[in-house]
């Protein structure tokens, strides 16, 4: 568990679970030059990342991990409740929850047991989500359920356009094509500022590898300008930035080099 200050936000990171990334994920990808990435297992190992974020008196976790679950072979979640009680904060302690996006690793743990698992908390995403994640899947699909209940609970206030502010200190903006209505979130406090990629972008590999799109990507093509319009703005500033399946959840800044970018 990594804690640490945004000027005056705390900021700790925590995970769910693990998920493992086989390289089919980026299907056109030539790992050649990257075998470092991979575990003994010939997957990327990943954090299912959420963060906690306090500010003023506000306590704000974005996304909402896996749940309780285990996709054999893929992901498994289940841990979000230890951390959170190891950070000293109840699920109850949480004001407000932000989800970049409404994959299910990513909102798994706002409804259990048919109720709202945050139960002081209002939940936010990106309203192109709700169409696609939630209108047009399964009756029966989890994701679905569990918004339909905290919609029925007058629980729900999705985010309409860029740049908006959601808590002293953290602005959503919008950068689609992971899903339709994914979001970053901003975080600044004085002259400190940090961004919270969700899954717009995947691995830090996509920084030397511009080109490689993953399979989860419902708008490949557009999810890679925004991929690319993130770089541009980190590049060579002090912003520090971190994607949710980043491995150890470690923020890092966008280097200038000779040609390309760097990772550090």
């Amino acid at each position: 568990m990594d804690t640490f200050a945004v000027g005056e936000l705390q900021v700790t990171a925590l995970s769910d679970g693990l998920v493992w990334l086989p390289p089919e994920y980026f299907p056109a990808a030539d790992w050649t030059a990257h075998q470092d990435l991979f575990d003994e297992d010939g997957t990327i190992h990943g954090p299912i990342g959420c963060f906690l974020v306090r500010t003023g008196d506000q306590t704000v976790l974005v996304d909402a991990g896996l749940g309780d679950l285990d996709i054999g072979g893929f992901m498994v979640g289940g841990a979000l409740p230890a951390e959170l009680a190891a950070a000293g904060v109840t699920p109850a302690d949480i004001d407000l929850v932000v989800c970049t996006h409404l994959h299910i690793d990513h909102a798994g743990w706002l409804v259990a047991d048919g109720e709202p698992y945050f139960a002081n908390a209002t939940v936010r995403f990106g309203r192109g989500d709700w169409a696609q994640l939630v209108e047009d899947v399964a009756p029966d699909n989890s994701i679905r359920v569990a918004m339909e209940r905290l919609a029925s609970l007058d629980r729900i206030d999705p985010i309409d356009g860029d740049g908006v502010n959601l808590a002293p200190g953290i602005t959503s903006r919008a950068a689609p094509g992971h899903t339709h209505g994914h979001a970053v979130l901003v975080l600044s406090s004085g002259d400190d500022r940090a961004v919270l990629l969700g899954d717009a972008v995947t691995c830090p590999v996509q920084l030397t590898e511009p080109d490689w799109q993953g399979i989860s990507d419902v708008d490949p093509d557009l999810a890679a300008r925004t991929r690319e319009a993130l770089w541009r703005e980190l590049e060579g500033t002090s912003t520090r930035a971190v994607g949710a399946h980043f491995p150890g959840l470690g923020f890092g800044r966008v280097l200038k080099g000779e040609g390309r970018r760097y990772w550090a």
